[in-house]
C-alpha cells in the first residue's frame, strides 16, 4: 500500500496538483510555480518578520488575509476539478490569485538576522555523529 505525502500546506498541495495536472498548459504550470515561490516566501516573512515586529492583533490580520487568498485558490481547483471553470478562465483567475500572493508582506524591508545558528538538532536513534 502506498503511503500518501504529508503536507502541512493547502497552498502548496494544490499548486502541485495544478503543476502535475496533464490538462494544464504550460502557462498555468508557471503560475503553479510562482505560486510555490509566493507561498514559500510568505511563510518565511511570517517567520522572520512578522513574528518579531508586528503585534498579535496585526498579524493576526495579515494572516487571515492570506488565508483568504489559499481559500480562493482551493476553491478554483475544485471548481475547474468539476468542470465548472475552463482552461482560460482557470489560468485567469489562477494569475490573480498568484499575483495577489505575490503582493502580499514577503520579503523582508531590511535584513534579518541569521538565527538558525542558535537551532539545535536533535538525532534519533542509530544516527552517527559526525
Amino acid at each position: 500500500m502506498a503511503e500518501k505525502a504529508v503536507r502541512n500546506s493547502v497552498s502548496l498541495g494544490v499548486f502541485l496538483a495544478v503543476a502535475a495536472h496533464p490538462g494544464v498548459p504550460f502557462r498555468v504550470v508557471e503560475l503553479a510555480g510562482r505560486g510555490i515561490t509566493a507561498t514559500a516566501a510568505a511563510t518565511r516573512w511570517v517567520l522572520e518578520v512578522g513574528k518579531s515586529s508586528l503585534d498579535g492583533f496585526t498579524l493576526a490580520d495579515k494572516l487571515i488575509d492570506s488565508g483568504e487568498k489559499e481559500d480562493l485558490l482551493v476553491q478554483l481547483w475544485e471548481e475547474y476539478g468539476a468542470g465548472g471553470v475552463d482552461v482560460a478562465a482557470l489560468e485567469s483567475r489562477l494569475a490573480e490569485i498568484v499575483s495577489a500572493m505575490e503582493a502580499w508582506p514577503s520579503v523582508p524591508e531590511e535584513p534579518v538576522e541569521d538565527r538558525s545558528s542558535g537551532l539545535r538538532r536533535v538525532l534519533g536513534p542509530g544516527v552517527d555523529v559526525l
